[in-house]
């Protein structure tokens, strides 16, 4: 079963006063964003726009490096050709110090992080024509580009869960390198629940709480009524794990990702 996203009329009284402002952004009005250098003017106006609207899907693997950090908005086109550049290098010595492993180490990796990607990344959205298929390669491109990410922060290395959030961004980005940097940045910036015991995932659970009391005083007193198992909400923990993820089809998830992704401030 999956959730489905519903906008019932409001009088203007409860919507935002810019709720109705701004269209889903597409190519043409994506273009205008950029001055003749290729740097993105009007950045916040841009990030309101697609908190509101939403992003064209013809160009969300465009837009998303911008909104995951990958990119800065005040770059120019040059600087971005050349941070590809940079970045797919840095990318290619990271894949190297994992295959230069000594056996020892290896034999660790792939104990505390191999075996679980490896598990993963094979039941992980494979009605996806993306990664639909016997030897598709692409699932082969996402369990490297987790691997490696492991590699490069192995303070986190590699939790459950994580291969959801690559596979929508291989999914738009397409490109291995880029992939691997924009998911870099979802990372550093957003909080990402590695256990249902983490503290941030209670902080969550907290403001959750909050909200119910707040905008559905019914029910939140029917959790009360439940007693301390009610209020742990273990049925909204694989929400916050996964970024609504799995509750929803593929398309209103990704929406939901981008509106998160363009609050996120400019560094």
């Amino acid at each position: 079963m999956q959730f489905s996203i519903r906008r019932p009329t409001l009088p203007s009284t409860e919507t935002h006063p810019e709720e109705r402002l701004y269209r889903r952004l597409d190519v043409s009005t994506w273009l205008r964003h950029f001055n003749p250098s290729g740097q993105v003017e009007e950045e916040y106006k841009l990030r309101k726009a697609i908190f509101f609207g939403g992003i064209d899907p013809a160009i969300r693997g465009e837009v998303w490096p911008f909104l995951l950090r990958y990119y800065s908005y005040d770059s120019t086109s040059e600087e971005r050709e050349a941070l590809r550049l940079q970045k797919r290098t840095a990318y290619q010595d990271i894949q190297q110090r994992r295959l230069s492993m000594s056996p020892e180490e290896h034999s660790e990796f792939w104990r505390k992080v191999q075996f679980t990607v490896d598990k993963d990344v094979v039941r992980t959205d494979r009605s996806n024509h993306f990664f639909r298929g016997e030897n598709n390669p692409n699932v082969e491109i996402m369990r490297r580009i987790l691997l490696n990410y492991a590699v490069f922060n192995p303070d986190m290395g590699y939790c459950q869960g994580m291969s959801d959030l690559v596979a929508p961004l291989l999914t738009e980005v397409q490109d291995e390198s880029d992939t691997f940097w924009c998911f870099v940045g979802l990372m550093e910036n957003t909080i990402f629940i590695s256990s249902p015991r983490d503290e941030d995932m209670e902080r969550q659970l907290m403001y959750l709480r909050e909200l119910l009391r707040l905008m559905l005083p019914r029910f939140h007193q029917h959790l009360t009524f439940l007693g301390e198992d009610g209020l742990q909400l273990l049925f909204c923990h694989r929400w916050i794990l996964l970024c609504f993820k799995r509750e929803f089809p593929d398309a209103e998830a990704l929406r939901i990702l981008c509106t998160g992704a363009s609050v996120l401030p400019p560094e």
